[in-house]
């Protein structure tokens, strides 16, 4: 395969430690450029990748780029996402997709008019441990699955300084943190029928959301999605309940700590679930089950993209997924703003 000559847009947390180390050390990728306003912070860290101050630079430098990366902050994603498509380039957008749903819609039209790849980086679908829970679901050993939780709770006291953090669109931890369930729960159950949102600042001094307590209803099936920064006990990650059994899980998936910590995803260690995670399925008759926490796999994200864009493949996460979770993130903020159950079905 020919290598996919690839930009990334930002270079923080999520352009160097969530997308460059697959793009360098994939054979599929090449990381011909990056695009920062820092250009020399990024030089350094870089010296033999071409670094530009922005999309129009990079274009007149870099005709030959086929692939854009988009890891800043979410405000920027729509007109970063839009001047890629419009210049006849496959795009990537770190999640969430876009602010509004109206954003989304338009991005996606203009990926369809001019024959280009977009997707949305939701890569906890390849957590080692919503794999395991994948498996577990589609195995019946739970029966039918009624009650599903999903936590990701932090202790992060002080309020800091950063554009997640204040009042702005895309901010707070409702956009930060609950797309990855939200996605999650797409994967396993679909569109719900109702949403129900609570969003709170907890922290003295919060200027955005950084708690959430989100309920999705299906026909068979609840949802909760939860998410806290003033939370200093361990809680489960996934809670799964069944007609037959349940399943609880601690801790979570490596790979965040694993790259950042420079860990080549290549490297056979990548990936390797910690033993110690508590992973038990309990059945009706009280007896227990320790069930082994799958690999996690990141790599398979890029490798899925590749396809889609040198062979016509099947896009991994496709700008609808993303859509779908931005048009839940509307629900649930409207959900708590109005005070009421909001119906998916009316929408």
């Amino acid at each position: 395969m020919k290598k996919i000559k690839t930009a990334i847009i930002g270079f923080g947390l999520s352009g160097s430690s969530f997308h460059a180390p697959f793009i360098e050390n994939l054979e599929e990728f090449d990381l011909s450029a990056i695009v920062v306003r820092h250009v020399e912070a990024v030089r350094e860290v870089r010296p033999n990748v071409p670094v530009y101050e922005n999309l129009d630079i990079l274009f007149a430098n870099e005709p030959d780029i086929e692939l854009i990366v988009i890891s800043t902050p979410t405000p920027t994603h729509y007109e970063f996402a839009k001047q890629a498509i419009l210049a006849g380039k496959h795009v990537i957008v770190e999640k969430p997709f876009v602010v509004s749903a109206e954003e989304g819609v338009e991005l996606i039209e203009l990926a369809n008019e001019y024959n280009v790849v977009l997707s949305v980086y939701q890569n906890r679908r390849w957590d080692g441990d919503f794999l395991t829970v994948q498996d577990i679901v589609q195995s019946g050993k739970l029966g039918r699955v009624h009650t599903v939780e999903m936590n990701w709770d932090r202790y992060r006291k002080e309020v800091r300084n950063r554009w997640k953090e204040k009042q702005a669109p895309g901010s707070g931890n409702f956009y930060d943190m609950a797309p990855h369930m939200l996605d999650q729960a797409n994967v396993l159950f679909g569109l719900p029928n109702t949403i129900y949102g609570n969003l709170q600042k907890q922290r003295d001094g919060a200027q955005s959301t950084d708690y959430f307590h989100v309920v999705l209803e299906y026909d068979n099936a609840s949802v909760l999605i939860r998410g806290g920064t003033l939370v200093a006990a361990e809680t489960p990650r996934f809670v799964l309940h069944g007609t037959e059994a349940s399943y609880i899980l601690f801790g979570l998936d490596p790979q965040e700590g694993q790259l950042v910590n420079g860990l080549s995803p290549t490297e056979e260690d990548y990936g390797k679930p910690d033993e110690t995670r508590s992973s038990v399925l309990t059945k009706a008759d009280g007896t227990t089950e320790v069930i082994k926490v799958k690999k996690g796999n990141y790599k398979a994200y890029f490798e899925q993209i590749a396809q889609a864009i040198r062979n016509d493949g099947q896009i991994p996460v496709t700008a609808d997924d993303g859509l779908q979770v931005i048009r839940l993130i509307e629900a649930g903020t409207k959900s708590f703003t109005d005070k009421k159950i909001v119906s998916l079905l009316e929408a």
